[in-house]
């Protein structure tokens, strides 16, 4: 499953982008929300050498490639683009079953299951409240409970015991290379039932997690 953040520029338009700002990942200035669409995919994208060819993607674009690529799932931190908005992208595009919406506010939950009845949406679950919240949220629907890596045991638990898909992360506090070693990711995955691994090194961890 590819994670993508997702912002909105001036004219509407949804593209890829983790910051408020297009400073850190690209050869441009500025906010999004105060840029255009076309002058936010004409930007180059940053990289540890320098500046790369690539250009910033379009939220549009990336739906037209998963819906030519069946075995594509989308992770889609919406963070502050309407879930009405993303919605209608993601219907338009036949992907409703194949998109997982996280959301970190009860207002914004609320919001995504309002428009949504098959994508899966996720909520933040940082007590067995929460949990039991959204569960009353979600109804007789399937949802997902992002557990934060460093809570108690048992609030995993009560997750997995309400019905929830299992969401975790083992992210770094303030770099990638600051992320959770593939041995100790798959030790700490395997003490706990959590279904969703949000994590910086997929392909290490998935080796770790067939090796120990």
């Amino acid at each position: 499953m590819l994670e993508l953040d997702l912002a909105q520029a001036s004219d509407g338009t949804v593209v890829l982008m983790h910051d408020a700002t297009v400073d850190r990942t690209t050869d441009g200035h500025g906010t999004v929300a105060a840029l255009s669409g076309p002058a936010i995919r004409a930007l180059h994208l940053r990289r540890s050498g320098g500046i790369a060819e690539a250009r910033v993607p379009d939220f549009q674009s990336v739906l037209q490639w998963a819906a030519r690529t069946p075995t594509a799932l989308l992770m889609l931190d919406i963070k502050a683009v309407p879930p009405d908005t993303v919605m209608t992208m993601v219907r338009q595009a036949g992907l409703d079953d194949r998109v997982l919406l996280l959301t970190f506010s009860e207002k914004i939950s609320r919001a995504a299951f309002a428009v949504s009845d098959r994508a899966l949406v996720s909520c933040l679950a940082t007590s067995t409240d929460a949990v039991r919240r959204a569960r009353t949220m979600a109804g007789d629907r399937c949802f997902a409970a992002y557990v934060p890596r460093g809570a108690q045991p048992d609030l995993f638990q009560a997750a997995h015991d309400s019905g929830a898909v299992v969401v975790t992360d083992l992210l770094g506090r303030t770099a990638i290379d600051d992320a959770v070693s593939p041995p100790a990711g798959a030790a700490f995955v395997r003490r706990l039932p959590i279904d969703i691994i949000v994590t910086n090194t997929p392909l290490a961890l998935r080796a770790a997690l067939r090796t120990t």
